[in-house]
């Protein structure tokens, strides 16, 4: 315990202290950024103003005759007199009008050149050429050229000092580029004042920093180090050893943070015992329940027909139906009989709900299915007489949308009926359409609903897919649906492939649509092929 309390003290005022820093420093930096930008505003814009006047005050189309015949008159002078003035009158470094010839823009030839007086600067006369690579220029001189820019270079520690230079295009009578003006002035004030606003604010960062690390030292370990290790001491005694609250605790002053967090530790560890037994009963009952979910799951799982091919020792047609639910356990249904040899019934429904009620819902309504298919009715009777018995005993209010047809296996006569359940897709060749009907009333919403009974003719090679609305109401992270177009080009795809292999790319397509979004509904499907 001798130990802790100079290291804890060293630790938090260590952080404090790199803290307090770091704020120095932030304001440090942002002072220092717009002592820079004001100051740099200032040159800019003064800048851009001399430049500007300067371009107003040449005639850019004798440049070619200045240029051809390397001679000037009166009016060359008149405008370098004028440009002279304001290189003097501004205190400017230099003004330069050139040609700068593309594409690297390092060929300049000068047409206008007065300097500072009494400068180390070197006044190039008229026509005079050379080769200047450097890219900071090179750039800019090809975006005042090509682009027309007014561009502004700050540029330092350079032999001649530190400068701002505005270049901006100069345009003959016809609008054309044909040179560029160059205003550079002196921003060594700039740097000078730089330098001593940064050696000021060190100095009184430092002596700031210095008298903030002896108080608050004293100051924390007075009226926080203390009380924290109590605390500390206290909180680990009953983490390694549990038992009764100690009231060491009770004796720290609760008028402040310190104390009432002290307090408050006493009364958690009062009501972590209380936690702990409360979360042993509750982690108890859950792996109960989830003993009985994983139960549920199987024998669901046992309920819905599987294996492939569905019927082995039929050869009239390929069979094969999947549901993944949205929970551990779903509502979905799917089923298939032969309820002769010559007919086939296949079903797919939804119950509305998830988890376990729709599951049992579920799989009353498959029992009911199965009694009823037995009895040799018409699938519109049979959904009459299932209607009926759902609603008698409906205390839960679910409802059912339903697909169920049978198929004459000898002449492919599909006769079905659909209670408010998608309509199935028919893949024939590899053309992929909707068996559009009107559904009827879903079941168990009503008794004495009527059912109305279709018929399509199956031919050798079509196919029928039969699905739920999980499949086309799969959403992307953007909230966008499946859709029935989707699902079509899907299923158009599949002509050469078996039942498992349809519902296999079927359910790869919707995959890839949706990505990582989660869904919240149970995807179904069922799949038949005439052979």
């Amino acid at each position: 315990m001798r130990r802790r309390l100079p290291i804890l003290t060293k630790k938090i005022v260590t952080n404090v202290v790199i803290a307090g820093f770091i704020l120095c420093s932030l304001i440090f930096f942002a002072g220092f950024f717009a002592f820079q930008r004001q100051f740099k505003t200032q040159y800019d814009s003064s800048i851009r103003s001399v430049a500007a006047a300067a371009r107003d005050c040449l005639d850019p189309d004798l440049f070619d005759e200045y240029l051809r015949t390397k001679t000037h008159g009166q009016s060359y002078d008149s405008i370098n007199e004028i440009l002279q003035y304001l290189v003097d009158q501004f205190d400017l470094n230099m003004i330069y009008v050139s040609s700068v010839e593309p594409p690297d823009y390092s060929h300049i030839t000068y047409i206008y050149n007065p300097v500072k007086k009494n400068s180390s600067f070197t006044t190039f006369p008229l026509g005079y050429s050379e080769v200047y690579e450097e890219p900071g220029y090179n750039s800019s001189a090809k975006r005042v050229f090509e682009q027309g820019e007014t561009v502004v270079r700050y540029t330092e520690k350079t032999r001649s000092g530190s400068h701002i230079t505005a270049m901006v295009p100069v345009k003959n009578s016809q609008g054309k580029i044909v040179a560029v003006l160059g205003a550079q002035m002196s921003i060594q004030d700039l740097v000078y004042a730089r330098h001593e606003y940064v050696n000021i604010v060190v100095v009184v960062e430092a002596v700031f920093a210095l008298l903030f690390i002896l108080f608050f030292s004293g100051f924390f370990n007075l009226h926080f180090i203390k009380p924290v290790v109590t605390i500390t001491h206290e909180t680990d005694h009953f983490a390694s050893y549990g038992g009764e609250p100690s009231e060491v605790l009770m004796q720290i002053n609760p008028k402040d943070e310190l104390g009432i967090l002290a307090h408050s530790v006493h009364q958690m560890e009062c009501d972590v015992k209380r936690s702990i037994e409360q979360i042993t009963q509750m982690t108890e009952e859950k792996h109960r329940l989830e003993t009985e979910l994983n139960l549920a799951t199987r024998i669901q799982s046992g309920v819905l027909p599987k294996g492939y091919p569905a019927f082995p020792d039929c050869k009239t047609f390929d069979l094969f139906a999947s549901m993944d639910p949205a929970k551990e356990v779903g509502g979905d249904l799917y089923d298939y009989n032969m309820l002769d040899d010559d007919h086939l019934m296949i079903t797919v429904g939804d119950v509305s709900g998830k988890g376990v009620p729709a599951a049992l819902f579920m799989m009353i309504v498959k029992a009911l299915l199965s009694t009823h298919a037995g009895h040799g009715l018409s699938p519109a009777e049979i959904f009459s007489r299932l209607n009926r018995q759902l609603c008698k005993n409906n205390v839960m209010d679910m409802f059912v949308t339903c697909w169920l047809g049978i198929l004459t296996l000898s002449t492919g006569e599909l006769n079905f009926v659909n209670a408010g359940h998608p309509c199935p897709v028919l893949l024939r060749g590899s053309k992929a359409s909707l068996v559009s009907t009107k559904p009827d009333f879903f079941l168990a919403g009503m008794d004495g609903v009527p059912y109305h009974e279709y018929s399509i003719k199956l031919g050798k090679g079509d196919a029928l897919l039969v699905y739920t609305d999980g499949v086309t109401e799969a959403t992307d992270a953007n909230e966008q649906l499946f859709g029935d177009e989707r699902l079509l080009n899907a299923v158009s795809t599949c002509a050469e492939l078996d039942a498992p292999q349809m519902l296999k790319k079927i359910r790869a397509s919707i995959d890839a649509f949706v990505g990582g979004a989660e869904q919240f509904d149970d995807i179904t499907m069922l799949a038949i092929r005439l052979c």
